[in-house]
């Protein structure tokens, strides 16, 4: 009977023997890049946008991104499809939190959601770390990638992402700093509990939880700036007996989701998610299917995510049978048109305001049929002194429609919207103009 160091000996020359040296043979891995470089005129071929490989004898990009083994590798494999999705794309998602390991390496997505919320993975990349300089290799490579196919270049207005700095600073490298750091608000979230539970009134963490997701809902920069001064103010007048714990968990609550990661509301950018969701359910398919948890040898490998990529490219044929196509504008669904059907027939007192550019309709929320001057005065200006009056301003919801624009393309701030960039309020306003025929329009204010 063999003994247990036998049996491990030969666990170790049979895991070699079926799949390979656990180092990477970068030769190989370079000579397999070179030979897939060439830009496939089948639109759903996986090809290798972009490369870089180190060996251990060249120099260090810096020092911070020094590897044990003085190796270093980064591959993107997209296809023509997923380039020409990610030339419409004005929104990134990234994420370096959910690895997919191959050999303990970080296999790396970044990609777009369209106006259903879908996600469209741009390609794949595998890189030795995740680093830095490795997101601003896959950001480069989407760069490269619309050279390749003549496109423009990409001027991203926005990144979602959790809090990594390596994200943000690739991608600041190579796009500037002129976008929306959107911070997921499902990360922030799990954050946020997992420190308000040290509170030892529960009671009280209870509502700071309700505060904090009221505040998620501002509209715009403007009112979670005021917004996020009075949920301060707020609890720093409720603790006037000093609960450490309470301190503790405002001064943490401040420096972290108000001065180093703030993009967490809803209205810092209009027509974009404030979850990094999608991706993540992307991430887990790819897990699900196991390819990546096993040890391949380095050609079945790339097999594998060369396969995956002409798969997520086909889905994305408009000639697919139930494709995954881009969608340019929200999907209305019988329910929604149901419900907005019901919602035009409702007899509130709608105020209009006109202007030369656009017109704004002030609406009674929920079960409210009217709004009051002094409140419409105090949501237009602003003018609250405290957080219950900011939560009060909820009573209001307010859409904005361009003049001669599509009613898809109107703006409104009531939570449904943001989530899903069309709400029953907008298709029932459009309902009413179709139906109304209203013209009860003026600069100043009016009722129908």
């Amino acid at each position: 009977m063999p003994t247990l160091i036998q049996i491990k000996n030969y666990l170790v020359q049979y895991k070699k023997k079926k799949y390979g040296l656990h180092k990477i043979s970068l030769g190989e891995l370079e000579q397999w890049c070179e030979g897939n470089v060439e830009v496939p005129i089948d639109e759903n071929k996986a090809f290798v946008v972009s490369y870089k490989i180190l060996y251990d004898n060249e120099e260090y990009e810096d020092d911070e991104d020094i590897e044990e083994d003085g190796n270093k590798f980064r591959i993107f494999i997209s296809s023509v499809r997923l380039l020409n999705i990610a030339s419409m794309s004005s929104h990134f998602h990234a994420d370096a939190t959910y690895k997919l390991v191959w050999q303990g390496f970080p296999v790396l997505i970044v990609g777009t959601t369209d106006f259903n919320k879908a996600f469209h993975p741009f390609g794949l990349a595998v890189c030795s770390n995740e680093k830095t300089k490795d997101f601003e290799f896959i950001f480069n490579s989407i760069q490269v990638g619309m050279q390749k196919i003549n496109k423009d270049l990409l001027k991203p207005t926005a990144l979602i992402s959790d809090a990594a700095g390596a994200i943000k600073n690739g991608f600041t490298n190579i796009f500037g700093s002129s976008y929306n750091q959107i911070m997921c608000w499902a990360h922030m979230k799990r954050k946020v509990n997992n420190r308000v539970c040290q509170i030892d009134d529960k009671h009280i963490a209870k509502e700071i939880i309700e505060d904090i997701e009221m505040l998620q809902l501002s509209n715009s920069t403007e009112v979670f700036k005021l917004a996020s001064t009075l949920f301060i103010k707020k609890w720093n007048m409720n603790n006037k007996q000093k609960n450490e714990s309470i301190l503790d968990f405002m001064n943490y609550f401040h420096n972290e989701w108000l001065k180093t990661n703030d993009g967490w509301y809803e209205g810092i950018q209009v027509y974009t998610p404030s979850t990094n969701n999608a991706l993540e359910a992307t991430n887990r398919t790819i897990k699900d299917d196991g390819a990546f948890r096993e040890r391949h040898i380095l050609s079945r490998f790339l097999t594998i995510a060369s396969n995956i990529v002409n798969n997520w490219s086909i889905e994305r044929d408009i000639t697919s049978i139930n494709g995954k196509i881009f969608a340019t504008e929200p999907t209305i669904s019988l329910e929604l048109w149901t419900l907005s059907y019901q919602w035009a027939k409702s007899t509130k007192d709608i105020i209009c305001i006109s202007n030369d550019s656009s017109k704004i309709y002030y609406i009674p929320a929920r079960d409210l049929q009217s709004i009051s001057q002094a409140s419409l005065n105090k949501y237009k200006n602003k003018t609250w002194s405290t957080f219950n009056q900011f939560t009060k301003s909820f009573d209001i919801w307010c859409m904005e429609m361009d003049n001669g624009s599509d009613w898809r393309k109107s703006k409104f701030n009531c939570p449904g919207f943001f989530k899903n960039y069309i709400c029953k309020h907008v298709v029932g306003m459009a309902k009413s103009f179709k139906i109304l025929q209203t013209t009860t329009i003026s600069k100043n204010s009016s009722h129908w």
